[in-house]
């Protein structure tokens, strides 16, 4: 079995190089490792501020930093800041970031999830900051707004195309609703290979909620190898495919704790560990293999290709998809040379060698 076409680790996010005209100075040490709209979106000043963060961008690492140069920039006492997030663990993942970045002064700040906050007993703070934008309750939305004013020191984050689950036009109205506030797009993507990045952008493209999109990698193309596409014989061994892959990528330095696979729902196929892509959240993975892509799983509907899109995006370094039967016509709309194509083809019989690992 050849090796894996393993690009090199990147480090942490990285400042890209000079900063935008008159942000030389602006949070020296908080804003360190950012690139220069990331810089502009946690330095902007107070007031109802959209970020519309693709994946990948550094949405949350973004979002942690305005909290703390709230706090030691702008002199915002940290028991005014109310963070809201989706789950516990997105409030953990941002506390974490904010307590290494202004100490102890973190315990102050007040986080809560969406589920537990009624909408009629909104905690009473001044500057709010949402996380996963796309995931707020409307009601939730409209408790906020008719409490904050009309011009409050309000910063939402997120993407409208990582909502699977029904539309929501939070990110149309709030400019609409606060017709002074800043929106800031972030479109440098430091997740992904830029093969796995073209991939997803294009499964996405046909019906995304964010017009003019664009993904910039960060990532180097240098040693990326392409999306690996299995034809699967039948449901039994595109199974058997997704329970060995990760002990291959293991002989390759991969923990399989680090590879993700993902199943369309309704699957029935007897893969253990597998999830749904409504589970990922906000995490991400060194390999993901997208489960049965076929023409019954994911049909052309917007709603299939956000839970493909949301799938792909997790994915840093390889990108499988596989599938038996009829291949979904999403992956038409993926350039055909970006992927690698292995296993049993249409007019062909199954190999003997072990299928490429990219």
């Amino acid at each position: 079995m050849p090796e894996p076409q393993l690009p090199a680790r990147p480090e942490p996010a990285q400042h890209d190089g000079p900063c935008l005209a008159g942000m030389e100075e602006v949070g020296t040490g908080i804003l360190d490792h950012v690139d220069a709209m990331q810089r502009v979106a946690a330095s902007a000043p107070c007031g109802p501020f959209l970020i519309n963060a693709g994946p990948g961008t550094g949405k949350t690492y973004v979002l942690a930093r305005r909290i703390a140069y709230h706090v030691m920039e702008l002199q915002v006492p940290p028991a005014h800041c109310l963070v809201l997030t989706p789950s516990v663990d997105g409030g953990e993942a941002i506390r974490s970031q904010i307590r290494s970045l202004i100490g102890d002064d973190a315990t102050d700040v007040v986080f809560a999830k969406f589920p537990d906050v009624e909408p009629s007993k909104l905690p009473d703070r001044e500057h709010v900051f949402v996380d996963d934008f796309h995931h707020m309750p409307v009601p939730l939305y409209e408790a906020l707004h008719a409490t904050l004013g009309d011009n409050p020191a309000f910063t939402a984050a997120g993407d409208p195309d990582l909502r699977i689950d029904g539309d929501n036009d939070l990110f149309t109205r709030f400019p609409h609703d606060y017709p002074d506030a800043r929106v800031v797009r972030l479109s440098r993507n430091h997740r992904s290979t830029p093969p796995i990045l073209a991939a997803a952008m294009q499964v996405m493209a046909p019906d995304t909620a964010v017009p003019g999109r664009g993904m910039v990698p960060a990532r180097s193309a240098s040693g990326a190898g392409p999306v690996g596409r299995f034809y699967a014989a039948d449901a039994a061994d595109e199974a058997a495919f997704a329970k060995n892959l990760p002990q291959r990528l293991s002989d390759y330095g991969i923990l399989p704790e680090d590879v993700a696979v993902v199943h369309p729902e309704d699957f029935d196929g007897p893969v253990s560990g597998a999830v749904t892509a409504d589970r990922l959240g906000g995490s991400q993975f060194r390999a993901v293999l997208c489960l049965d892509v076929s023409e019954n799983s994911y049909p052309l509907t917007v709603r299939a290709r956000r839970a493909l899109f949301v799938a792909m995006t997790r994915a840093t370094d390889l990108l499988y998809v596989s599938h038996s039967g009829k291949p979904s016509q999403l992956l038409d709309d993926i350039d055909g040379s970006l992927f690698y194509e292995f296993g049993t083809l249409s007019g062909s019989t199954p190999t003997v060698e072990q299928p490429r690992l990219l």
